[in-house]
């Protein structure tokens, strides 16, 4: 081309990316690539191909591994973790720092494979991808060397195993493996099947890294690997990213092993667009993530009606400049897709056609021989459209229209994040916290910094608490078999103690009740026996009481002081209730009740003081870290400690601003049946505590099939938490359960603290832009 048609015509020209360096990598591996196993490569009898999406062609062949070479990839890692801990933070800092140090040495090598392997552009996987993935080495590194300050007490959980997918193929690996290093653990991973080179090549910096065999292990191959990994019974984390159906297979097979799970189920990614919103940067932002959309979420242009049209207008003709070619190329916007990812592309936009939307699509027939599915717009989507529902990976955008911010909160749903587009900062700020998502971004299509992304307690997931549990089932320690209370000292027991829902006593739905006995087995009294209907009653009425989450923390505060000064009031007779019901000693029952006393404060201390922090990033901004309450929780309390047990659980979902339905111990009710006049005389509003009381497991799984129910606190026996967090999972609500054992409710360290905050919270980054 002459220099005059060039600037004629203003077209790009051909910018290819050398692949010399990855070429004479794969023919030095022409025989594939084995499983990386304490430190070494093993063959296994069954291989796969790893296919360049761009033309086709066959990369390399990979292992799949058995159940044989996952569990020998777990054993290595088990054995290697113990000393691997032992080196101390600062030992693993520096092994850290030289992996990174390493992979920047190689950066461009492994952005050219990634492309190469997972189709996408040169230009994201060298511009974005690794250069995060080596922050998030340094970054980690930092938290390893400050691990002894800053998690004191704490230890690693053992063997870290974690699923990626291929979207990011190097950056998903650097999330999960950075962290989990960090902290002390031994690693099992599995790449995805499509993607797994780049995963491979992270193996041999390694080898070069010397780090200690085992630390690190690679197994290769399809979703049965990826089982393997899941039911693993050495396996003591598992971190997932992935499709919501993955994700509750995931959660159900888990369920009841007290395995810790980080998991990320993509679904929607929405861009709310308000009608103040700078516009053409609105649709900038759009286009990063439609380029960038390889397979995880589907983008949903929420747009307010008075500006819908010219939206529209400006992203179709945004997309029509979308450039598809070769990955390799600089130039490329939009790169190659796997066979079986356009099919799947192609159905859904051919369904969502069908259920009423109105296809566009960009450029010519010819787009699609490159590999890439053509920039696609689905307008006026309704939420009953499959494309509402079902996330579509690849360049395809669908667009629906608001009117009033509650409908744009509405139709977003829940997901790891939402870009929100407006000028008027407090409308923005008024609109985010209302999301259902981990991230809101602000006038950003999504900021990418690895220090606010990851945050402290990134590295917590891969941290035990500092505390053991306990058999929730074994008797508590007492000084001797106490002698049943004078009865002068212990308030009569009403013939028929009721449910506590919406701020009174009600009579339970199918009108029956059940005796309790005491220590000595004598009948001490009756209460409600619940079921469905009343857990269905008091999961609504705490819906409605969405004031108390709304309060501030210091109001929340305030109203906790007063249910501890009403608790103080009930002293004698709350103790010798205790006694009687339960048949420990005096002294014991006091100190339980004291204890229980002192959270009430505690906790109340805590309500202002767990909202968040502050951070400032890389780039020009600040990122909010708030800590959310989780909405509606259910407890099920444990038999051990009944009234401690009761208001340490209760205090901490209250403290953060949960509503609570509770269901206390099935063995000792009476305790919190006589709790309900402390709530009764304190100023704690209708419905943000309910009490039903009847057959623990069953009333948890109730809370547990709730579809309004947003957490899960289960602390019965390890049958019942076991069924209740795999009825959790079609529900997708976030659960804490004992799984059997509890707590020591009567340790500081154990019983109280940043361990339940942190459960009872849902923390989510807000991220604010700075400057013009």
């Amino acid at each position: 081309m002459q220099v005059a048609e060039i600037f004629s015509t203003m077209s790009y020209g051909s910018v290819p990316e050398s692949t010399a360096k990855i070429d004479f990598w794969l023919k030095s591996h022409r025989d594939g690539f084995g499983l990386f196993i304490n430190g070494e490569w093993v063959n296994t009898t069954e291989n796969f191909d790893s296919v360049n999406p761009a033309n086709g062609r066959c990369l390399a062949g990979i292992a799949a591994a058995s159940s044989d070479d996952v569990d020998a990839a777990v054993q290595a890692a088990r054995a290697a973790q113990p000393a691997w801990e032992a080196l101390g933070g600062r030992g693993r800092a520096r092994y850290l720092y030289r992996l990174a140090q390493l992979l920047q040495k190689r950066a461009r090598e492994f952005a050219v494979l990634e492309s190469l392997d997972s189709g996408k552009p040169i230009r994201e996987a060298g511009g974005v991808d690794i250069p995060l993935a080596i922050r998030q080495l340094h970054h980690h590194a930092g938290w390893a060397q400050l691990m002894e300050t800053e998690f004191p007490g704490q230890y690693a959980l053992g063997v870290a195993g974690q699923i990626v997918p291929d979207s990011s193929p190097l950056l998903a690996a650097m999330q999960t493996i950075a962290p989990a290093l960090a902290a002390g653990n031994g690693v099992v991973l599995k790449p995805a099947e499509r993607t797994s080179l780049t995963a491979l090549m992270f193996a041999e910096l390694c080898e070069d890294a010397d780090l200690p065999p085992g630390v690190v292990n690679i197994v290769t191959g399809d979703d049965k690997a990826g089982g393997y990994v899941v039911d693993h019974p050495g396996i003591d984390a598992i971190a997932f990213a992935g499709s919501a159906e993955q994700g509750r297979d995931i959660r159900n097979r888990a369920a009841g092993s007290g395995k810790k799970l980080n998991l990320e189920a993509v679904l929607k990614l929405p861009f709310i667009v308000f009608e103040d919103a700078d516009l053409d940067a609105a649709v900038e932002g759009l286009m990063e993530a439609v380029c960038g959309n390889r397979g995880l979420a589907g983008i949903q242009l929420l747009v307010q009606e008075g500006i819908e049209q010219r939206a529209i207008d400006r992203v179709r003709a945004r997309m029509e400049k979308l450039r598809v070619g070769d990955p390799l190329d600089n130039n490329t916007d939009l790169g190659a897709f796997d066979p079986a990812c356009r099919e799947h592309i192609a159905r859904l936009v051919e369904q969502g056609v069908g259920d009423g939307a109105d296809l566009w699509q960009a450029g010519s027939d010819d787009r699609q021989e490159s590999g890439c599915y053509p920039p696609t717009l689905l307008g006026g989507v309704e939420p009953t459209n499959i494309v509402a529902r079902e996330p579509i990976p690849g360049p395809v955008v669908t667009v629906t229209s608001f009117r009033l911010p509650s409908e744009a909160v509405e139709l977003a749903g829940g997901g790891p994040a939402a870009s929100l587009w407006s000028e008027n900062i407090n409308r923005a700020l008024d609109v985010g916290p209302q999301l259902k998502v981990a991230e809101v971004w602000i006038n950003s299509g999504n900021p990418c910094d690895t220090a606010a992304d990851a945050g402290r307690d990134g590295i917590e997931e891969y941290l035990r608490p500092p505390f053991e549990l306990t058999d929730t089932e074994s008797a508590p320690a007492a000084a001797g078999m106490a002698t049943v209370a004078d009865a002068a000292a212990v308030a009569a027991p009403p013939p028929e103690a009721r449910h506590y829902i919406d701020g009174g006593q009600v009579s339970p739905e199918n009108g029956e009740f059940m005796a309790v006995t005491d220590a000595a087995g004598r009948t001490c009294g009756y209460v409600a026996e619940g079921n469905r209907k009343d857990i269905d009653r008091a999961v609504r009425a705490a819906s409605r009481a969405e004031g108390w989450s709304r309060s501030s923390g210091f109001d929340r505060g305030q109203r906790l002081r007063q249910l501890a000064d009403s608790l103080h009031d009930r002293q004698a007779a709350l103790i010798a209730r205790l006694e009687r019901t339960t048949g420990v000693s005096g002294e014991a029952a006091v100190r339980e009740f004291e204890t229980g006393l002192s959270r009430l404060y505690t906790y109340a201390a805590w309500a202002d003081k767990f909202g968040g922090a502050v951070q400032l990033p890389s780039r020009a901004g600040l990122v909010l870290t708030v800590n959310q309450a989780l909405g509606v929780v259910g407890i099920g309390c444990p038999d051990r400690l009944p009234l401690l047990s009761l208001v340490s659980l209760l205090a901490s979902a209250l403290a953060a601003g949960n509503r609570v339905v509770l269901v206390p111990s099935e063995k000792c009710p009476l305790v919190a049946t006589d709790f309900f006049r402390v709530l009764e005389t304190a100023e704690i509003p209708a419905g943000a505590v309910n009490i039903v009381t009847g057959a623990r497991d069953a009333l948890t799984q109730a809370l547990a099939e709730h579809e309004w129910v947003d957490g899960l606190w289960c602390f019965g026996h390890a049958a019942g938490c076991r069924s209740a967090q795999q009825t959790a999972t079609r529900t997708g609500k976030r659960v804490l359960a004992g799984n059997g054992s509890v707590p020591d409710w009567l340790s500081r360290e154990a019983g109280e603290g940043r361990y339940f905050l942190r459960a009872a919270c849902r923390v989510k980054r807000l991220w604010i832009p700075c400057g013009d």
